[in-house]
């Protein structure tokens, strides 16, 4: 019987067993060979969907990206999740939850030479982040936790400061060439950490701990 699924079905299909042999054997040794044999598909099947092995990782990658942002957006994630600062613990624990289950796919990808469809999907992603962030800080200054006068652009400087800040220690120090801004962002967290109380101007010592708030009575 000839096989009817929709195209981008099967595409996923191709993806996910891709993803699963690039997360086993390592991108560089599996060969589009492997993707047609694990699929029992013919390489003529494969080359319909993409064009290489290159564009199946950077496709595994922006559905990566796609997924982080989607899940954010959801009104629901966040309800019932405690004050702003609780809400922004579990935002940034999130993001970097399910970018570090994909960390490897992410270092190869960022490998190969699509460095403008790579930053395009960094960027989806951080304009997921300040939007999220934004309505956080309104919500503690409500709160009267913070007191930001500008949420959004404090938003942009926090995510896109900090961004900023790797791109130039990769070109400054040839050591973090591998690294990813996740990694970096977990090395640096409890900098980026004195950052946020800084820039929101926090009227209690809570602490921005990824997962985890604590509070002292006394305000500072």
């Amino acid at each position: 019987m000839r096989n009817t699924k929709p195209k981008q079905e099967k595409q996923k299909e191709i993806m996910d067993a891709a993803l699963q042999l690039f997360l086993e054997k390592g991108y560089e040794k599996t060969s589009i060979k492997d993707i047609t044999e694990k699929m029992n598909i013919a390489t003529g099947l494969f080359h319909y969907y993409f064009s290489s092995k290159e564009d199946v990782l950077i496709k595994c990658a922006y559905l990566n990206s796609q997924m982080i942002t989607e899940e954010l957006q959801l009104e629901t994630f966040f309800e019932g999740k405690g004050n702003a600062v609780e809400k922004i613990n579990l935002l940034m624990s999130q993001v970097l939850h399910n970018v570090a289950q994909r960390n490897d796919i992410i270092k190869d990808s960022a490998k190969i030479n699509q460095s403008l469809l790579l930053d395009r999907i960094t960027y989806i992603t951080l304009d997921i982040i300040i939007t999220k962030l934004v309505e956080f800080i309104k919500e503690g200054n409500n709160e009267k936790i913070f007191d930001c006068p500008c949420p959004q652009e404090t938003a942009e400087i926090l995510v896109y400061g900090f961004e900023r800040m790797f791109r130039k220690q990769k070109e400054k120090d040839s050591s973090l060439k591998d690294i990813t801004l996740s990694e970096y962002f977990m090395q640096n967290k409890y900098k980026l950490a004195e950052m946020f109380k800084k820039l929101l101007c926090m009227k209690y010592d809570y602490h921005f701990q990824f997962g985890e708030c604590e509070k002292t009575e006394t305000e500072l």
